[in-house]
């Protein structure tokens, strides 16, 4: 078994980040599931995980690995519906290779049915300790200890999240995302988090700016919708509504916003982030709060 010469949180300089892994975690009653190689690192375990193909996003590339690996099957309703939670990317440099390695915490109320694929030759669903014992794939402690530190249950404050429903006539502006790690290739709404000792008024404003280039005043917005949305962590979601501002609306970051376009309300595209989907119908209809992501 190869080793592992460098594992990163952040890409280290001259990273070759070409190729690009999605790994899945699937963790039920305190036992992950782990698959027995048949290849190169035969005998050795490992999670369902396998590179990208071309234009996937992370979250594509995880559940397609964990259809083909598993059987478990997801549509993108489900995808969106906070039963995959990322966890963010590992850089990794082996002496042979450099690979960014994706990892997505998969919540799953039962234990599902196993097919496997011609690439393992079992499974097996382990705790914590009797992980330690087992012969693993290179790299897969490193991930491991990564995935139990971003998936392990703590008490934090809420996220508090400004959004905006910038609307002309019967049209909203939507963003679409790129290389931010979350939801890319999805539209969502010029958005950001409300930082230490800012009002969410004043994060509207500063993020109206910093995304779109547009100058609003406080009394040009008005709270249309709250959502309290469950994750990783508590998200308290506040959409402002906006009709009127100063400026020309324009892309501010194009390194992380491959476009800004107007979309009817009623014909927004299908990928779109799911509850920005659910809330932008939610204050059309007058529904001044909801809650996602919690399953009864």
């Amino acid at each position: 078994m190869g080793s592992i010469l460098e594992v990163h949180q952040n890409k280290p300089k001259d990273f070759d980040d070409t190729i690009q892994v999605a790994a899945c975690y699937i963790e039920i009653e305190g036992r992950l599931l782990l698959l027995q190689r048949a290849d190169s690192e035969t005998g050795t375990w490992g999670v369902p995980a396998g590179k990208f193909e071309n234009g996937e996003t992370p979250e594509e590339a995880a559940l397609r690995e964990l259809f083909e690996e598993t059987g478990i099957a997801f549509d993108r309703h489900a995808q969106l519906q906070s039963f995959v939670q990322p966890l963010g990317a590992l850089y990794i440099r082996k002496p042979e290779v450099d690979y960014v390695y994706h990892s997505f915490k998969v919540h799953l109320d039962a234990v599902p049915e196993i097919r496997l694929s011609d690439e393992h030759v079992g499974y097996t669903w382990a705790s914590s300790k009797e992980i330690e014992g087992m012969p693993l794939m290179a790299g897969a402690k490193e991930a491991l200890m990564h995935y139990y530190e971003r998936s392990k249950k703590r008490r934090s404050s809420a996220s508090v999240n400004a959004y905006l429903i910038l609307r002309k006539a019967d049209e909203v502006l939507l963003l679409l995302r790129k290389n931010t790690g979350y939801f890319d290739g999805y539209y969502g709404l010029v958005a950001g988090h409300v930082e230490d000792g800012e009002s969410a008024t004043a994060a509207m404003v500063r993020e109206a700016k910093e995304e779109a280039g547009i100058h609003l005043r406080p009394d040009q917005i008005k709270v249309a919708h709250v959502m309290h949305r469950k994750t990783d962590r508590w998200n308290v979601d506040i959409f402002f509504a906006c009709s009127s501002w100063q400026g020309t609306v324009c892309n501010k970051e194009p390194e992380k916003c491959a476009a800004l376009e107007y979309f009817p309300l009623d014909q927004l595209p299908s990928n779109i982030i799911d509850y920005i989907a659910r809330a932008l119908r939610a204050s059309s209809e007058g529904q001044f709060y909801s809650e996602y992501g919690f399953r009864e």
